[in-house]
């Protein structure tokens, strides 16, 4: 299995998030796509780090941007998450990356590991774990957009997935997750990830404090 971040001008907590996944699984392959929104040169500050962590990089143009970086419950993470894993998947597609793909947000960590073991213990086409929006429209199931895990090979036909002005949760319930019933692909959910209760494998934050914080109480090291 591949771990895939994203990475939109939020590198340190990236950094720390990749840091909990290397120690608790240094043989897993990492990358990560750096979004820009003039040139790779943004970064080159950073690029070190990963590169010490092993980290394979690769970069795409920024193509929506709002002013907010993280856009969190706002229709606007619509473009911004889906531009992320759509970008994710071309990737995948192009260098023909086989087998899983995690496809993480910048601030998912992991204190245990539990969510990863049990991603790479079962099979499946699509992984998701459980949010709910404070939207209309709701499909029946509603995904948390910060992590989800697919074959990329075996979902060609559903992605790309359109990007639009909606509560990510609804936009991926009815685009991506009863799309995928619809083929007959096979779908689990993610138990250690449901609803804001991630079951002690790292904590739902926006907050890099939060996040080093949990790191220290469970013995990760992290630069």
């Amino acid at each position: 299995m591949v771990i895939f971040y994203k990475n939109y001008k939020r590198s340190e907590r990236t950094l720390l998030s990749i840091q909990s996944v290397r120690h608790l699984f240094p043989e897993l392959e990492i990358n990560c796509l750096f979004l820009f929104d003039k040139k790779p040169s943004e970064y080159n500050d950073v690029l070190p780090q990963f590169s010490k962590l092993g980290v394979n990089i690769f970069f795409d143009k920024k193509t929506y941007n709002f002013g907010n970086p993280s856009a969190e419950g706002s229709k606007y993470n619509g473009f911004y998450f889906t531009e992320g894993v759509n970008k994710m998947h071309d990737i995948c597609i192009k260098y023909d990356i086989r087998g899983k793909v995690l496809m993480v947000d910048e601030d998912h960590f992991f204190t245990t590991g539990d969510t990863i073991k049990f991603l790479l213990q079962h099979d499946f086409d699509l992984a998701v774990g459980k949010w709910t929006s404070p939207g209309p429209n709701r499909p029946p199931f509603e995904p948390n957009a910060s992590i989800i895990c697919v074959k990329p090979h075996n979902m060609v036909d559903i992605f790309p997935i359109p990007a639009r002005e909606e509560y990510v949760e609804i936009l991926w319930g009815w685009e991506l997750i009863e799309k995928a019933k619809r083929l007959g692909r096979n779908i689990v959910q993610i138990p250690t990830r449901v609803e804001a209760n991630f079951f002690g494998d790292g904590v739902h934050t926006n907050s890099i404090e939060t996040i080093k914080e949990e790191l220290t109480k469970h013995n990760i090291p992290y630069e």
